[in-house]
C-alpha cells in the first residue's frame, strides 16, 4: 500500500512537472524576441550620420543642451500644426544653422589636431574638442571668451609674474 502511494505521488509529481514545462513551451513571444527593426531614416540630417540611432541622437542632444545650458527649443522651431510640439526637421530658427557650423567645426579641430597624434589604431572618432569647452554651461559664450586675452598677456612660464597679479589686485 505504502508502495502504491508512493508510486502515484511520483507520476503525479512527473507529471505535474511535465504540464508546466509544456505549458511553457507554448507561451507567446515577447516583443524582444520579435526581431531587429531598423531606424526609419532621419529627415534633414545634414552634419550627423543619416544612421546614427535614437538613444545616441537623444543622448547628443542631451549633451548641448548640458553644454549650453538650454532646451530643445533654442535650436528647433516649433510645429505649426501643434505649438506645443516642436519640429525636429524645420531649419526655420539660426541657431541650428549655427550649431551645425559649431559641429563641423569641432569635428574638424578634433580630426586634424588630436586624432592623428592618438596611438594606432586610430579610433574612428576623438572627441577632445567639444561644446563644454568653450560654452561651459551658457549659450553665447562671448563674456567668458573675451577675458582669455587678458589671461594670456600676463602667462608666461619662464619670469616670475607675481608682481603684476599683485598690481592688478591694488
Amino acid at each position: 500500500m505504502k508502495i502504491n502511494k508512493k508510486l502515484l505521488a511520483l507520476f503525479s509529481g512527473i507529471g505535474i512537472i511535465t504540464l508546466v514545462l509544456s505549458l511553457y513551451a507554448f507561451k507567446a513571444h515577447s516583443r524582444a524576441d520579435q526581431g531587429y527593426s531598423p531606424q526609419p531614416p532621419w529627415d534633414n540630417l545634414k552634419v550627423l550620420p543619416k544612421d546614427i540611432t535614437k538613444d545616441s541622437l537623444i543622448g547628443l542632444m542631451k549633451n548641448y543642451e548640458n553644454s549650453l545650458g538650454v532646451k530643445c527649443n533654442y535650436c528647433h522651431a516649433t510645429s505649426k500644426v501643434d505649438p506645443t510640439k516642436l519640429d525636429f526637421p524645420n531649419d526655420d530658427k539660426i541657431e541650428k544653422e549655427i550649431a551645425r557650423g559649431m559641429i563641423k567645426m569641432t569635428n574638424e579641430i578634433n580630426e586634424n589636431y588630436f586624432k592623428p597624434y592618438f596611438p594606432d589604431p586610430k579610433p574612428e572618432q576623438v572627441h577632445v574638442v567639444n561644446c563644454v569647452l568653450c560654452h561651459r554651461g551658457t549659450s553665447n559664450p562671448e563674456k567668458y571668451l573675451s577675458q582669455m586675452g587678458k589671461m594670456y598677456k600676463t602667462y608666461d612660464p619662464n619670469r616670475d609674474n607675481r608682481k603684476e597679479k599683485a598690481m592688478e589686485k591694488e
